[in-house]
């Protein structure tokens, strides 16, 4: 590819800030006000959180929180297709997913299930498993010819799982990292990918992320580093206490390359156990400030 000049960046620059299509908005204020309004295209968004937190109920949120005129893929590597349909129409619907599943058996149609498809008409779900990075371009190529535009969000749930043979774990994943970032930026495209959490230290999940908890590492390539913990995982808590705190879901903001500024400590969000649904939790003070 020949070297261009600077004026030739210049109105590339220009045309993508004039387009109306600059971010994709995460839904989520402590990132989006972060971030002059999402993720643009050719960044990567990682996401760290220890199993049983919600990382997934994380991405279907982001999903969630798009226009219905959002092109987007949500690579599925580890669940299958239909039980992330089951958990966006829970979302979407404000339905609990033990209804939803109830009605499918019962009815073969599920009220939330229809909402989904209406809302997100423009998502699709790739659920094959250990696919590698060239087949998630096949997959995105293949997204454009179906839909007739290419995607401006893709999610990969999770990053560990993304087929990389011949390396050792550590290999892969930082590897995988700078892959990733590379599949972003050749396909325009805002990225979201969901990773696991080392284990040991003694943090079940209750207690707030660093960078240095992505396991193998990975963190290095990625634009912004968002992370989770539910304080209810607790493994000191009373079976009764635990109950109280299960709807408590912290997020974090570790790092960025914006001016923004990160906020390591977590902000407070109301996570419904049933639906799924993630949204700020909102102080009882009469300015309604969202609670840090």
């Amino acid at each position: 590819m020949p070297v261009r000049r600077l004026e030739e960046v210049g109105e590339e620059l220009s045309r993508w800030a004039t387009s109306g299509l600059t971010r994709v908005p995460t839904g989520f204020p402590l990132f989006d006000d972060r971030t002059n309004g999402g993720i643009a295209p050719g960044e990567v968004f990682l996401f760290l959180a220890r199993t049983s937190v919600g990382k997934t109920w994380f991405a279907l949120n982001v999903i969630a929180n798009q226009e219905r005129t959002t092109p987007m893929v949500f690579f599925s590597l580890e669940m299958h297709g239909r039980y992330i349909l089951q958990r966006l129409a829970g979302i979407a619907s404000n339905t609990p997913t033990i209804d939803i599943e109830q009605s499918l058996s019962e009815t073969g149609e599920a009220e939330g299930v229809k909402i989904a498809e209406e809302r997100y008409p423009l998502l699709a779900i790739e659920d094959e498993p250990g696919m590698s990075v060239r087949a998630m371009s096949e997959a995105l190529e293949e997204y454009a010819g179906q839909f007739g535009q290419p995607p401006r969000l893709a999610v990969v749930d999770y990053m560990e799982l993304v087929r990389s043979p011949g390396m050792t774990q550590v290999e892969n994943v930082d590897k995988l990292g700078w892959a990733l970032k590379d599949f972003a930026r050749k396909e325009d495209i805002a990225l979201v990918v969901l990773h696991q959490v080392k284990r040991g230290d003694g943090n079940q999940g209750h207690q707030p992320l660093t960078m240095t908890d992505a396991r193998f590492g990975g963190e290095m390539s990625a634009d912004y580093v968002g992370g989770a913990f539910r304080p209810c995982l607790n493994p000191s808590l009373s079976p009764d206490m635990r109950e109280s705190m299960e709807t408590d879901f912290r997020l974090q903001f570790l790092k960025t390359r914006s001016s923004g500024g990160v906020y390591p400590d977590g902000v407070r969000h109301y996570f419904d156990v049933d639906t799924g649904s993630i949204v700020p939790w909102f102080n009882q003070g009469p300015d309604g400030q969202m609670e840090f």
